[in-house]
């Protein structure tokens, strides 16, 4: 008995190794199906994989967007895991962080940039932003070539300001995806739908009295907007009939996708429909359409060489409404007299990527390219437009020797801008012209625009029962105009997991 319990723990001991070095990233990217966000795609794949991890991080410098913070601590937790059965598959994925910004402002959003209005404020101060999220799946075998699945992305996140002008925000972003497969020897194609909501509600408050007022500024696009005192009605944040400043944004779209081999593509399209306000006072509309595709090609023994190329397209425009509150014999409504159409944005994303993969060696070459337009028409008879292309390099590596793995990665990126300023009817009378915060709109764009460079290293020391302890570093250092008074950016995390 002693004798094979010794050879059944030598056992586990080598599966654990194994195991271990198939990691759960590796096993998630090899099967293009997770990145198509059809579930039913999981069982393309055999291999069951699982992790779970704590980390902590640090950041600090003055290389930076307006919005972040000089220094931030952040830590979290997160799990994931996939696993096969004889008729279906599972996975699910678990995480919570925590993150502690200080002497930050600027845009008061969760994710500046993200809707095509924002609002600024200007007071420095600490921000603790709380996140929750998990996402679930599972695809089942009706017979030997049918497929049905579902899966479910959901996020919810808190950030509080604790300074005035303080402000709570509440944020939610869920996508549920339906979906269907027909695969027969190495041939499948596949088809889901996808129906998903964002929202976000910024509720400001200013405690006591303050010798001056607090200010903030509403961005309609390229920083041309409203700039007053915080509780004035041009800003919507301190508005009768309204709880704070609301936005949501509901998706609709279909996706296809095919594989034959080693060759994958696939093919969404999803129109959202966006509002900002409640009730009768919609401020704000933004509809948009996004075209996504894929194309992936694997070859090598167990499919060591990948090659992806992601391309997105994307348009939204943006109507502001013309509201008007009217009181007849005592009760007030408001009457919508129509829209005006204040912004159009177009985008180009193409992302072409290598990897080459085996149990020791790793090495990802990817680069982004990015075309952005905007043309803005916030003020008759005043056209604003600007055109941005950034780019970026990335390289990153993995090492390993004995139990120890070497992560080293690089980047560099940088872009380029052109602007103009029109007026089209050049008799029109109008003596005033549009608002821009010039300042900031200038400190985001050198940001974006000029040259980086990312330098950053991991070491990771792995256990016999697939546990690991590790620490990580960054560095990031910008060639152009510093951002906000500085050149440099640094970053520091440890962390520690189990692979499963």
């Amino acid at each position: 008995m002693n004798k094979v319990r010794n050879i059944l723990t030598l056992c586990l001991i080598w599966l654990s190794i194994a195991a271990s070095a198939q990691d759960y990233d590796r096993v998630y990217r090899r099967n293009p199906w997770n990145a198509s966000g059809n579930v039913t795609g999981i069982r393309q794949d055999s291999l069951s994989r699982s992790y779970a991890e704590l980390r902590g991080e640090f950041h600090a410098g003055h290389l930076r967007q307006t919005w972040e913070a000089p220094r931030t601590w952040e830590a979290g937790a997160e799990t994931a895991s996939i696993r096969h059965l004889e008729r279906m598959s599972l996975k699910g994925s678990f995480s919570f962080s925590q993150n502690e910004g200080y002497d930050m402002c600027g845009s008061m959003f969760i994710h500046p940039g993200f809707y095509p209005v924002d609002i600024l404020e200007f007071t420095p101060g600490r921000k603790t932003l709380q996140t929750y999220a998990f996402d679930g799946g599972i695809s089942y075998d009706l017979d030997e070539c049918w497929r049905i699945g579902a899966g479910m992305d959901f996020r919810s996140q808190n950030l509080a300001k604790r300074k005035d002008l303080r402000h709570d925000n509440w944020r939610l972003d869920m996508r549920i995806s339906p979906g269907l497969m027909f695969h027969r020897d190495g041939f499948a194609a596949g088809v889901n739908y996808i129906i998903g909501k964002n929202s976000e509600t910024v509720d400001a408050e200013q405690v006591g009295t303050a010798e001056s007022s607090y200010y903030a500024f509403l961005d309609k696009g390229l920083m041309y907007g409203v700039y007053s005192v915080w509780t004035g009605s041009g800003l919507h944040l301190d508005e009768d009939g309204t709880n704070g400043f609301p936005v949501k944004e509901l998706e609709n779209g279909i996706a296809l996708q095919i594989q034959f081999g080693g060759l994958f593509a696939a093919a969404s399209w999803i129109n959202s429909q966006g509002t900002a306000g409640e009730k009768e006072y919609i401020w704000f509309r933004f509809p948009g359409n996004r075209l996504d595709h894929l194309l992936e090609y694997s070859w090598g023994e167990g499919g060591e060489h990948t090659a992806r190329m992601n391309l997105q397209w994307s348009e939204r425009r943006t109507m502001e409404s013309i509201l008007e509150k009217v009181t007849e014999n005592g009760v007030t409504t408001v009457q919508n007299h129509g829209l005006n159409r204040i912004l159009a944005e177009n985008t180009w994303a193409l992302s072409p990527e290598y990897e080459y993969y085996t149990d020791r060696w790793f090495l990802r070459l990817k680069s982004d390219l990015c075309w952005e337009k905007e043309v803005s028409s916030q003020m008759y008879p005043f056209v604003c437009t600007g055109s941005m292309m950034t780019w970026s390099l990335h390289a990153d590596a993995r090492i390993r020797s004995g139990r120890l793995d070497f992560e080293p990665e690089f980047g560099v990126c940088g872009g380029r801008i052109s602007e103009g300023r029109r007026s089209i009817d050049e008799d029109s009378g109008v003596q005033t012209s549009p608002y821009r915060l010039e300042e900031w709109y200038r400190s985001r764009t050198d940001y974006i625009t000029s040259p980086k460079s990312t330098v950053g290293a991991a070491v990771k020391y792995n256990f016999l029962q697939g546990m690991y302890v590790g620490t990580r570093a960054m560095w990031m250092h910008g060639f152009g105009k510093g951002n906000m008074g500085g050149k440099d950016r640094i970053g520091a995390a440890i962390f520690t997991g189990y692979n499963f």
